[in-house]
């Protein structure tokens, strides 16, 4: 069975708590503007979520609280490296505290549609594993929506200067990872604190909130620091002048997961991309027809919207036919071609 709607129609906390109650299992999508958040459920529990750029952003809130490398977290969630269970409890929790964040977010958010699958494929290598209840999701993600405006009264300043206190151990990941961070690196402006951790800054602010509550943090107000955001785009306008686009895309990502709203985010957010698109476009020019040299098993293994766009290069489409037919963006579609190559599953005709 599959169907879909609009979340002003039919809400989003009534629809988990349907889906809860009557076991389903399946694959939910919520998809807003251009963005595009997947939950798998399994007899009315959320088993796993994805998200656009999930993996790197767990991966680097590991990284920045050393519980572990950047790199050995992807490797392990690539299936690559063994997964020790300590860390596989440390990604889930991170994932799960991104998810939160973002619905969240997508209660205030217009133009909300969701489509929900019982398609049993849905689980793919696409999803972070999580374990939640949707009725658990549901109440916590009310609560936060009603304790929104505490937090930013208490932490609505980047200039905020957050302190770490001593205290007991801390148990949960994202928590343990911001004390430690405001621990060793003295005390830090919220600003740089969201920059450092490169996720949302609701999704910070409301960890720190927590850790107030319980007395591990501290903040007193603000101090004269240079801007942050100011300095990543610096930063960031170095690595374009000097070709290093997909460090300056990193650096734009970072940005705006911290700071969504800052023009000059998204000024520089246009500046990349166009980079990039051009870039890519001298790879793969509009012309190119790719063709498919994996075999059946290697395309198992592939996303679902891999797989589309692999459907449509067997049917002969050029690199520009291609960007028309996939439903992702220009760039990323580019950038998925070029990792398909790359991957051995594409390869460019010799003419074109």
């Amino acid at each position: 069975m599959a169907f879909h709607g609009d979340c002003a129609s039919y809400p989003l906390p009534d629809l988990l708590q349907w889906l809860e109650a009557s076991r389903k299992s399946g694959f939910l999508t919520l998809e807003w503007g251009r963005s595009q958040r997947g939950l798998v459920m399994r007899d009315g529990q959320v088993v796993s979520t994805s998200n656009q750029g999930l993996s790197e952003r767990v991966a680097r809130v590991l990284d920045a609280g050393n519980e572990c490398t950047g790199g050995e977290v992807l490797a392990a969630m690539a299936g690559t490296k063994p997964m020790p269970e300590l860390l596989r409890q440390s990604i889930s929790e991170v994932a799960e505290e991104d998810l939160l964040s973002s619905l969240v977010d997508l209660q205030t958010t217009n133009g909300v549609t969701f489509h929900w699958s019982e398609v049993t494929d849905a689980e793919d290598a696409r999803g972070v594993a999580v374990a939640l209840s949707a009725r658990h999701l549901i109440f916590e993600v009310l609560r936060r929506l009603d304790e929104q405006q505490d937090v930013e009264r208490v932490l609505g300043s980047d200039a905020t200067v957050i302190r770490s206190l001593e205290g007991t151990h801390l148990l949960h990941t994202l928590h343990r990872i911001i004390h430690r961070i405001t621990a060793t690196d003295g005390p830090l402006p919220m600003g740089r604190l969201c920059l450092k951790l490169g996720v949302h800054r609701g999704m910070v602010a409301r960890a720190v909130y927590d850790l107030v509550r319980a007395e591990r943090l501290t903040f007193d107000g603000s101090e004269k620091t240079s801007d942050p955001v100011a300095d990543m785009l610096e930063q960031g306008a170095a690595l374009l002048r000097a070709n290093q686009l997909d460090a300056a895309h990193l650096v734009f990502l970072t940005l705006l997961q911290s700071n969504p709203g800052d023009r000059r985010v998204r000024d520089f957010s246009r500046l990349v991309e166009r980079e990039l698109t051009v870039e890519l476009y001298r790879e793969f020019p509009p012309m190119m027809v790719l063709d498919v040299v994996a075999n059946a098993e290697q395309l198992t293994h592939l996303r679902s919207e891999d797989r589309a766009l692999v459907a449509h290069a067997q049917n002969g489409l050029d690199v520009s036919s291609l960007v028309l037919a996939s439903r992702q963006r220009e760039l990323d579609t580019l950038k998925v071609l070029q990792r398909l190559v790359r991957q051995g599953v594409l390869q460019a005709q010799v003419e074109f």
